[in-house]
């Protein structure tokens, strides 16, 4: 208990969740003692420490700097993808003064050749990572804290000068460096060299994103990365090998003990294929309960498995604390926890204990992949059955034995044995990606349904008392069905996304779901569709859409179609230019529509502009609460249609600002006509066009509008509940609700 207790403490330290302390709470209940509340403090002590040693120093008090002249050393294994560079670079000047600071660079065009252990000079745009404001998105700042990185870097075209080629001799990086462009030169085929860098290295770069998607629709991602079970395996050959050659001599057991050279020889073998696969946390997981289970050969002191599950939690939370941040950590753990316990209860021999081994990680791991993966991958059942031991007795050992030989020389014809087993694994897991139906595609909304479902099957399993099986159902049943919180008749919720630069609004009334705009598309292959709006859905149980509406087809307003045309097939498409997207209705002949109580209508601008800004789909919703207004990108050519056309139809409670807040739209006669009592910018932070622009916010002030934006609210919502006034929006950032005015006035 005190060890679990010094994990609550960590991770409250790190995420200021409040269910550790309700842990805490409930062991003390249980007259669990005192003296767990100092080892909770004492975790929350040492992140205090471990901060400081780790923190950046001599950095600025600021979140962007546009040319920052940078010297420093790569101290990671660059990845090359998509046609983007990217790698950690550890600085020690920053505009000619001295720092130390890890940041995550990235090179888009004209990249140099970079290598581990280079040392460059460099111009770069530097700024502290964002992340987009919205419920259900990847948290892509607390992962960069997990690795102790603060600030992202831009490289700018030909700012970049070699100083110092890299010293690879004493190099760790540098070795993993040399060892995976051995492996390129002898598989030159992607799909084997991405697997076998994974399963050697711990280096996933090539593997492609055809591959991740077979993988985690057949629930074998888990084997890709270098886990306990792979080091726990070579391990063990090395500790046999070592054994039975002991024993051939009778001078050397008279040495020593057989069991004791076999038991150093698996602890250096896990050392090193710990180290080359660059120590997550896994590995470093697998490493301490490989050496605590073989030091019982040197003391008289017998530990249990649960000894070292426990003593190895608490040696990685010693090591690295911020590992509580990623989800391999709790997957890695949970997962030993699970086959420990099922090994204890279960009396089974053979391939009935595989099954129902194999059947208490799916169902023990479910809740938490649920939560972070928001995927449950049910086919894993049947793929793991064979793919467990083709990778683990067949593949791993091949693939390190590729390694080795790639060192002599690219003997590629020694490699066909590991390509035909890589082959074979991906053929059998596309056979059996049929099955991904049967997949669990849904997510957990929030910690508490995770914990929930966690207690209800640990009751239903291994607590099966017949007097407390009710609560455990309505734990089931709550975690799985949570109430979402829905729309009365005559109700609606506009809800504008924070998707970078780019435009995504949410409509919601009571039973019908409407997407205005999809936000931006990424040259890399990347979409705001699956980051944000697909997440966001999820996190609210929405699984269907009943409209999508394209005001444009300026890439930041179409960019995630395709990815919510797989998600949400069949929806009804509304554009601009039907003949643009080859099918869709056009929003300038669309009738208005009525649902639920709330009334939708398109305010067509049926004038030819060469511009198709100017063309954008312009949707108003009303009800007994108010009015919305969605513009599209017009600029003041459509705005004076608009105006001229429409009129006092115009008017409304709500704008969200045409254009992002540029000053080639929100024209004076035009938001005079609107007379909105609120504005919404939807922009993107540090974005290039430098909107909103201050003639449109000298504007809004002329008129008494009181603006907000998605850069510093993240997710605006607005609330129109029929027969109540009109109440100000919620900033999803929860900064309170203060104007953009306020912020810009200060």
């Amino acid at each position: 208990m005190e060890i679990l207790c010094f994990l609550a403490g960590t991770v409250f330290a790190c995420t200021q969740s409040l269910y550790p302390l309700l842990f805490v709470l409930s062991a003390l209940f249980f007259k669990a003692g005192w003296r767990i509340i100092l080892w909770f403090l004492a975790a929350v002590l040492w992140i205090g420490i471990h901060q400081s040693l780790v923190a950046d120093q001599g950095m600025p008090d600021t979140d962007i700097i546009a040319k920052a002249d940078l010297i420093g050393t790569i101290t990671s294994i660059p990845v090359a993808r998509n046609g983007k560079i990217q790698f950690e670079l550890t600085l020690s000047e920053l505009n000619r003064q001295a720092v130390r600071a890890t940041i995550l660079l990235s090179c888009y065009t004209h990249c140099p050749s970079f290598a581990s252990g280079q040392v460059w000079q460099m111009q770069a745009k530097l700024k502290r990572p964002q992340n987009a404001g919205n419920p259900g998105q990847f948290d892509y700042r607390r992962m960069l804290q997990a690795r102790h990185i603060a600030w992202v870097a831009n490289l700018k075209r030909g700012q970049a000068v070699l100083l110092k080629e890299p010293d690879t001799s004493l190099s760790l990086i540098g070795l993993r460096a040399k060892l995976a462009d051995k492996l390129e030169q002898a598989l030159p085929d992607k799909s084997v060299l991405g697997i076998t860098q994974a399963l050697t290295l711990g280096l996933t770069n090539d593997i492609s994103n055809e591959q991740w998607t077979l993988f985690r629709h057949t629930g074998t991602t888990h084997l890709m990365v270098i886990s306990g079970a792979h080091i726990s395996l070579v391990a063990g050959l090395a500790y046999c090998l070592v054994y039975w050659l002991w024993l051939c001599s009778s001078r050397l057991c008279l040495y020593r003990p057989a069991v004791q050279a076999a038991s150093i020889a698996g602890i250096l073998t896990a050392l090193i294929y710990a180290l080359l696969a660059g120590f997550s946390v896994p590995a470093q997981r697998a490493l301490l309960a490989f050496c605590l289970l073989l030091l019982r050969h040197f003391f008289s002191q017998r530990i249990s498995a649960w000894q070292s599950w426990r003593y190895a939690l608490l040696l990685v939370l010693i090591l690295e604390p911020h590992a509580v941040l990623l989800s391999g950590f709790y997957l890695s753990f949970l997962a030993v926890a699970v086959l420990i316990a099922c090994n204890q209860r279960i009396a089974l021999d053979g391939w009935k204990k595989a099954l129902t081994l194999q059947l208490a990680c799916l169902i023990g791991l479910m809740p938490v992949t649920l939560y972070f993966f928001s995927y449950g991958a049910v086919a894993g059942f049947f793929a793991n059955l064979f793919a467990i031991p083709l990778v683990g007795y067949v593949i791993v050992p091949l693939a390190l034995l590729s390694l080795l030989i790639s060192l002599i020389h690219p003997f590629t014809w020694l490699m066909l044995p590991l390509q035909f087993a890589v082959k074979t694994l991906l053929a059998c897991l596309a056979w059996l990606d049929r099955l991904s139906l049967m997949n669990l595609d849904m997510t957990l909304a929030n910690t508490g349904s995770m914990l929930a479902l966690m207690a209800a099957i640990i009751i239903l399993v291994l607590i099966p008392i017949r007097a407390i099986l009710p609560f455990a159902l309505v734990l089931f049943v709550t975690a799985l069905y949570p109430a979402y919180d829905r729309n009365k008749p005559g109700d609606v919720r506009v809800r504008i996304l924070d998707v970078g630069q780019g435009l995504a609004v949410v409509i919601s009334s009571a039973d019908h779901t409407i997407l205005y705009d999809t936000g931006m598309k990424f040259y890399q292959g990347g979409d705001m569709a699956q980051m944000v709006i697909i997440p966001y859905l999820a996190t609210q149980g929405i699984n269907k859409l009943d409209k999508i509406i394209i005001s444009h087809p300026d890439m930041d307003h179409r960019g995630g179609l395709a990815s919510l045309d797989k998600r949400f097939p069949g929806t009804e498409l509304i554009v601009d230019n039907p003949g643009f997207y080859h099918r869709g209705q056009s929003c300038h002949d669309y009738p208005p529509w009525n649902w639920d109580g709330v009334s939708f209508r398109f305010l067509p601008v049926r004038q030819a502009f060469r511009d198709k800004n100017n063309s954008s789909c312009v949707l108003q919703i009303s009800n007994n609460a108010g009015t919305v207004l969605l513009p599209g990108d017009v600029e003041a050519l459509a705005e004076q249609y608009l105006s001229s056309t429409w009129a006092q139809k115009l008017a409304s409670d709500i704008l969200v600002l045409p254009h992002h807040g540029s000053k080639t739209s929100s024209s004076r006669e035009f938001i005079h006509q609107v007379a909105p009592r609120y504005a919404v910018i939807a922009a993107g932070f540090d974005n290039r066009y430098h909107f909103p622009h201050q003639q449109t916010l000298d504007t809004m002030t002329a008129n008494h509008v009181t603006v907000f934006d998605t850069m510093s609210c993240g997710m605006v919502t607005f609330d129109l509940r029929a027969g109540e006034a009109l109440r100000e929006p919620d900033c999803y950032r929860n900064q309170g609700n203060i104007s953009l005015s306020i912020l810009t006035e200060k």
